[in-house]
């Protein structure tokens, strides 16, 4: 998870400074900025929204798993101990 959280740190700093950096040397007006600068950010909130999404939906089947095997290993142990008891 480390690596991940690294991983995205990079990626979204990357992304800032090369924004502010383009907007500092390019020669263009003011509200043509604004414009790049706002489609921009609407572009990387809307791929986060999207990697959040999978990120979610890959948790949940890793829990649905585990879960699903906890319950099987469960129900085995139960039946193990129930015939050394003889119920």
């Amino acid at each position: 998870m480390k690596k991940g959280g690294s991983f995205f740190w990079g990626v979204f700093l990357g992304t800032m400074a090369g924004l502010i950096v383009g907007m500092i040397l390019s020669p263009k007006k003011e509200e043509k900025i604004k414009n790049i600068l706002e489609k921009k950010t609407e572009e990387l909130r809307n791929n986060l929204q999207d990697i959040g999404k999978k990120i979610g939906k890959k948790v949940h089947k890793i829990k649905s798993d585990f879960e699903t095997k906890w319950k099987k290993k469960k129900i085995e142990k139960m039946d193990q101990v129930e015939d050394e008891l003889g119920t």
